[in-house]
């Protein structure tokens, strides 16, 4: 990955997850309302006047267009919901060529009984943080077309709109937010081109050319929408709400019909590898449609009822972690991994969240002084603050002993046998933990050992290794993902400086890949039966001394026998020669 690239990637990553901790904080005020809901696409109609509200004591009635032709900025933007009010904020417009100046009063009763729920909803429209830090991960590990489309889609699927920019700001952010919309639904058209290999193929190749052409046209009418809006003052007109509407669903279903032709082009093995990208993007496409269906009139009531709007919300903050976890699956990164570390900061994140909540509630409801509320709210981040490592160090023990009991009690398994292996009595034993063990402790699909011969190379009974593999281990001396094949990972097994062995893993057998404290199990129980292999060697060679040594004081023995004797022998001779007892 490209340094410019990978700054741009962490610049967006940031930003988005910035808005969003914004936008949380922005929560603990108080809700409020005007009291109206508009169909924006029919001349900003007046679709409902909620009781007791200012709205209905301003005698607006359902049916009454709201004219911001003669608005300020600011009540065009709060007037029109680009932002929620605060109790106190007022908006003025013209109704029938009269005007009204309205007071954003705390919800009512009636309002709070729904509402009681609306810190949840929020938070689930802005857990955005949580699965961007996902898709940064997934991006930086595996950089290519596929990812950096998946990578813009969670980007532009977060919600920052509780955010409340300065009002001269506000129109910025909000043409660069159409722009992030389009990209994002861009980028999701081009992941499903490519996924699950990054290598579209026959007419995906035409359509991952033509999605981001497509997208600037598409681009256009959404910022004629908000222009039209906040700077022309009027509602938007037919083609613009006809050209953000369709655009938005035709790109979604494009998606979801590649990714559909995708499913059913694998094997049937392979299809439960596809299941979580149909239903995130099943998940989007309810949430979009539903999002955009309230501006219709038409389809206003169904759209903005209370089910329907609870089940796209949750879909919402869903869909990014199943298409997640869809692409972690296809081998791009690693599932317990990103959702073990993801879960932990997600629950440390909301428990924070809960405890501040906590803190404004007792203090709006119990203390009037605003300055004891401070010293409370201080107080509790300082507390906050000095418990941060340990809550963090539970809540990662909770999460691991309850989602990887298994993987950990493998992981203990490996490491006894890794532990043992160092005192194996023959290669045959190593050989045998090195294949199996493995495989039975992670249900893993395959395993081979390749071991060194005598020319160099590396083989299998009369199978070859495939040379780059055994070069790519003798550069990193560290695990290596493979592509091709049965196998996803190589680890070496080095005796020394020396690759005496490359043991090939293949997937676990519900088709995830192998994660990093997997990996490091591997290569641990690897470097163990390095150290058994050298073992081994050295009590081979400690034999062999030994039997050469044994034959050496043999041979000694033998040759000092033979000189004794040719010692003796030449002393009768002499003896013979001395008595005249010569040879003849």
């Amino acid at each position: 990955m490209q340094s410019g690239e990978r700054l741009a990637a962490l610049f967006a990553a940031a930003v988005a997850i910035a808005l969003n901790v914004a936008a949380s904080i922005q929560l603990f005020t108080p809700p409020s309302t005007f009291g109206y809901r508009l169909v924006y696409t029919d001349g900003n109609r007046v679709a409902g006047v909620d009781p007791g509200t200012p709205a209905e004591r301003a005698a607006i009635r359902p049916g009454d267009r709201l004219d911001f032709s003669r608005s300020s900025l600011h009540d065009r933007i709060v007037g029109l919901d680009y932002q929620p009010p605060v109790a106190g904020e007022r908006t003025s417009f013209d109704i029938s060529k009269r005007s009204k100046t309205l007071t954003a009063t705390p919800l009512t009763a009636e309002e709070a009984r729904h509402a009681t729920a609306s810190p949840l909803t929020s938070f689930l429209r802005l857990t955005g943080f949580a699965y961007i830090v996902v898709a940064l991960l997934i991006l930086l590990r595996r950089p290519n077309r596929m990812t950096w489309g998946l990578f813009l889609y969670l980007v532009s699927a977060t919600n920052v709109a509780y955010f409340r920019f300065p009002v001269l700001v506000l129109p910025i952010a909000q043409l660069a937010s159409d722009i992030l919309t389009v990209a994002g639904l861009v980028g999701l058209v081009i992941f499903a081109a490519r996924f699950p290999d990054d290598k579209p193929a026959g007419w995906r190749v035409w359509l991952d050319r033509l999605a981001i052409p497509i997208g600037a046209l598409f681009v256009i009418p959404n910022l004629a929408w908000d222009a039209t809006a906040l700077f022309g003052r009027g509602s938007p007109d037919a083609w613009m709400s006809l050209g953000s509407v369709a655009g938005a669903l035709a790109l979604i279903v494009i998606a979801g019909a590649t990714l559909l032709a995708a499913y059913f082009a694998v094997s049937r093995a392979q299809r439960q590898r596809f299941v979580w990208v149909m239903a995130g993007v099943f998940f989007t496409l309810l949430s979009y449609a539903s999002d955009w269906a309230r501006y219709w009139s038409t389809t206003y009531t169904i759209a903005t009822s209370d089910a329907l709007a609870w089940i796209a919300i949750v879909l919402y903050a869903v869909a990014p972690f199943a298409i997640a976890y869809a692409v972690v699956r296809q081998r791009v990164f690693d599932i317990s991994f990103v959702i073990s570390r993801t879960l932990v900061y997600t629950i440390l994140t909301g428990c924070i969240f809960a405890i501040f909540a906590f803190v404004e509630w007792l203090a709006a409801r119990f203390i009037e002084q605003s300055g004891v509320t401070i010293v409370l709210v201080a107080l509790t981040a300082i507390g906050i603050a000095f418990s941060l490592e340990a809550a963090h160090a539970r809540i990662e023990a909770f999460v691991e002993s309850i989602l990887f009991r298994r993987r950990h009690l493998a992981e203990r398994h490996l490491a006894s046998v890794a532990a043992g292996l160092p005192f194996a009595e023959s290669g045959g034993i190593v050989d045998e933990a090195l294949v199996h063990e493995p495989v039975e402790a992670y249900a893993l699909t395959t395993s081979a050992l390749f071991k060194r011969d005598d020319a160099g190379d590396y083989r299998r009974d009369d199978e070859p290794l495939d040379s780059t593999v055994s070069l790519r281990l003798l550069g990193t001396r560290h695990a290596v993902r493979l592509s091709d094949g049965d196998a996803v990972l190589a680890v070496p097994v080095f005796v020394r400086a020396r690759l005496e062995a490359v043991a090939l893993y293949g997937p676990h057998a519900n088709g995830e890949d192998i994660d990093p404290d997997e990996v490091a199990s591997l290569e641990a129980i690897c470097a163990a039966a390095g150290t058994a292999y050298d073992h081994l060697d050295a009590l081979r060679i400690t034999r062999e001394i030994a039997r050469w040594r044994r034959l050496a004081e043999r041979q000694a023995r033998e040759l000092a026998a033979l000189r004794e004797r040719a010692s003796l022998l030449g002393e009768h001779l002499a003896g013979d020669d001395a008595h005249g007892n010569g040879p003849v």
